[in-house]
């Protein structure tokens, strides 16, 4: 089987999936951004062409943002034309899709050849358009997606209800947790300050001003707190001035390697994602299990029904600092509930790890091929 992936916005340790589905004897053009892996050289198992346009300006609301973003959105879609017409694929796998473009495009490569999207967020994060637009564009995008991946139920459910998606074109592989790492030092080991870890792009919806807040309504008590990655430039700010006033507060901003988002994971006890809107699954909730990390989460998007099915950590409503605080105030004097989840984790880690879903995976695919 030669398949086509679409994938911008890969990262190194995603790609365990891909490495066991060409052990199954099959082959990979994993089609992404320039610099998108920083190790590219390890992962020759998998044929790699990282041309897919990036975008250069990353101040939002400018004039520049919105011009490069108008400029690479459809040179993005024009260089996945050309490489899925480089050669006759088997199937071509969309795992990044922008309605900008693929409200207009995904019915023409679904005529070329069988289509398999992947549906992370129903809709976006942040909206761009006016609501009634974005509905018109993201129902288009989603009637011409071919077969549609969900990693969440919840996410299947959300695309029937609110797009009138048919249920039989949707199908559920799991999330890959890209490996069970041996920690180091066990979560609630009580080896130095508690430690919450907030990893992940800062995005306005992920709650980072919410968990400053917590932060503040725990002034006195012996937390170490973690934000590492980059985003917005205003978020980005606020959490660099509440590490100046804060001594407890640690702001590690900018692009984190594979081996220092490794490190970070290692140095914390519980990892904590306070959403305060979502519309999908989560990467970093996967990160945190290939780590064996307790999470706190807020009960958006697929977050808190994952939890509470995986009894990985503790689920709080969003929008909310002061239960924020609390919670984690009573998970981090609570070594006992931090081993339990950080096992539960372990075993999830093996449940969904890269050979299994691979697995899953060649399954859908042959059952696409085969109704083609």
């Amino acid at each position: 089987m030669d398949v086509y992936w679409y994938w911008p916005f890969v990262r190194n340790e995603e790609l365990g999936v891909g490495h066991e589905f060409v052990k199954r004897g099959h082959s990979i053009h994993l089609h992404t951004i320039a610099g998108r892996l920083d190790r590219p050289e390890v992962e020759s198992a998998l044929e790699i062409v990282a041309t897919v346009p990036g975008v250069k300006n990353r101040s939002e609301g400018t004039t520049r943002w919105l011009t490069s973003r108008a400029a690479t959105y459809p040179l993005r879609a024009m260089h996945r034309r050309q490489a899925i017409g480089t050669r006759a694929f088997d199937l071509a796998h969309i795992i990044y899709l922008n309605y900008f473009t693929d409200a207009f495009t995904l019915k023409t490569l679904s005529r070329r050849q069988p289509l398999v999207s992947t549906v992370h967020d129903v809709v976006p994060h942040q909206s761009r358009l006016p609501s009634s637009v974005q509905r018109v564009l993201l129902s288009r995008q989603y009637e011409g997606a071919g077969t549609i991946v969900v990693h969440h139920a919840s996410v299947g459910r959300r695309l029937v209800a609110e797009f009138s998606v048919n249920p039989d074109r949707i199908h559920y592989v799991p999330w890959p947790v890209p490996g069970l790492r041996k920690p180091v030092r066990a979560a609630g080991s009580g080896e130095g300050p508690a430690t919450v870890l907030m990893f992940g792009t800062l995005r306005r919806n992920k709650g980072v001003h919410l968990l400053l807040e917590a932060m503040n309504h725990l002034r006195g008590e012996p937390i170490r707190l973690i934000i590492a990655g980059r985003g917005f430039a205003d978020i980005e700010r606020d959490v660099r001035l509440a590490a100046a006033q804060d001594t407890r507060i640690e702001a590690e901003i900018g692009f984190i390697s594979e081996a220092r988002k490794a490190e970070l994971y290692e140095q914390s006890d519980v990892v904590v994602l306070p959403y305060t809107q979502f519309s999908s699954q989560s990467a970093v909730l996967h990160d945190a299990y290939c780590f064996q990390r307790p999470v706190v989460v807020t009960n958006v998007g697929a977050l808190g029904e994952s939890v509470d099915a995986d009894k990985s950590g503790v689920v709080i409503a969003a929008n909310n600092s002061v239960i924020l605080a609390e919670t984690l105030s009573k998970l981090l004097s609570d070594p006992c509930a931090q081993r339990t989840y950080a096992a539960a984790a372990a075993a999830l880690a093996d449940e969904r790890s890269p050979q299994r879903v691979a697995q899953t995976l060649e399954m859908l695919y042959r059952t696409v091929l085969g109704s083609a």
